[in-house]
């Protein structure tokens, strides 16, 4: 009796805490519910029957040991024997059927946390995304304020200059007008060594060249191969890699790599090369080239993520004892950053 007791109350626990597990919908949990409630009122009935049969096996063996009463006995011993049979059969059905109810809550529950996981990493992609166009926007405001800065100043100038043009134009013309009234118009055309009248033209402004000083753009630009700056290089790769065109992106990181190794955006194009290899699935290429960001740059802004994605790549070469020493080391450098909490997760995913 003490044993069945026992199944029983590890039975009423295992239910108790199915109905507590999994991710299972509302409706699939009500039903378990359900089916457990009227499970255990018989388990309870069968219970209290064996409960019953006992005492009243002890109250006939205290009153009288007769004949009679002894097949009664055995008459309830037989009976408990089958109400054992029958609840340990029941009990079994209920375990199949614990088993059966659980298996689609289990897959449903790994299923969650690998779109969980793949969201995560879209999520980071997406910040990482949003932190390379922010940067590109301040960039690009401020070279708009400084051009714009720039041209009112050129802008400003050329008021000046033609102010003072105008002026000039002024003066020139109120000395013709006081020649034409003193009569003297044809005296100044026929003397030597002065300008006639009618030829008189405005000088150029100060610090305005002439025609002759003017260069051909047609001549400078003629040979002259245009390089990108670091910043539209840079640029115009990660638009390759954000466009999806990763063979292009790849190449373009690496050519920015030979021009500019030492430049601020170096680092950010070792990991973006690295997303480049990772995409291919060219794993060992990737983990090089994340290893180069680690390396390089220890206190980088890419490095937790260089790192975490090293250890993602030794778990897709189904190299599971390197993951999780990186992804060890993810914790252990960096253990408040989100990197560290998807560390944790995968390392309990991996077990």
């Amino acid at each position: 009796m003490k044993k069945i007791n026992r199944f029983f109350l590890l039975v009423f626990i295992s239910l108790g805490l199915l109905s507590f597990s999994g991710c299972a919908t509302q409706n699939d949990l009500e039903a378990l519910q359900r089916d457990t409630n009227n499970n255990t009122k018989e388990l309870l009935a069968l219970q209290r029957n064996l409960y019953d049969l006992n005492s009243e096996i002890k109250n006939l063996s205290t009153k009288t040991k007769t004949d009679t009463v002894g097949k009664k006995i055995n008459d309830l011993h037989q009976k408990m024997t089958i109400l054992g049979a029958e609840t340990k059969t029941k009990i079994g059905f209920l375990e199949k059927e614990m088993e059966t109810a659980n298996q689609p809550m289990r897959r449903y529950q790994a299923d969650l946390g690998a779109r969980l996981d793949k969201i995560q990493m879209e999520v980071q992609n997406l910040m990482g995304r949003f932190e390379e166009s922010k940067y590109f926007a301040q960039k690009t405001f401020g070279e708009t304020k400084t051009l714009k800065e720039a041209y009112q100043g050129k802008i400003d100038e050329m008021d000046k200059r033609i102010a003072a043009l105008n002026k000039s134009v002024e003066e020139w013309e109120k000395k013709i007008a006081i020649l034409e009234k003193e009569g003297k118009t044809a005296k100044v055309e026929g003397e030597p060594g002065e300008e006639k009248t009618s030829a008189i033209q405005t000088p150029p402004a100060q610090g305005w060249p002439t025609t002759e000083q003017v260069p051909s753009q047609k001549a400078e630009q003629e040979g002259k191969k245009v390089i990108a700056s670091p910043d539209e290089a840079y640029k115009k790769a990660y638009e390759q890699f954000t466009k999806g065109n990763v063979e292009g992106a790849k190449a373009d990181f690496k050519r920015f790599l030979e021009v500019y190794p030492k430049s601020k955006y170096a680092e950010n194009a070792h990991y973006w090369l690295g997303e480049c290899y990772f995409a291919e699935k060219k794993y060992e290429e990737a983990i090089l080239e994340f290893d180069e960001v680690i390396k390089k740059y220890p206190k980088g802004n890419k490095t937790p993520d260089a790192l975490f994605r090293q250890g993602i790549a030794f778990l897709e070469m189904k190299d599971a004892i390197n993951a999780k020493l990186i992804l060890k080391e993810v914790i252990k450098r960096f253990p408040k950053s989100d990197q560290a909490k998807r560390a944790r997760k995968k390392m309990q995913e991996i077990g």
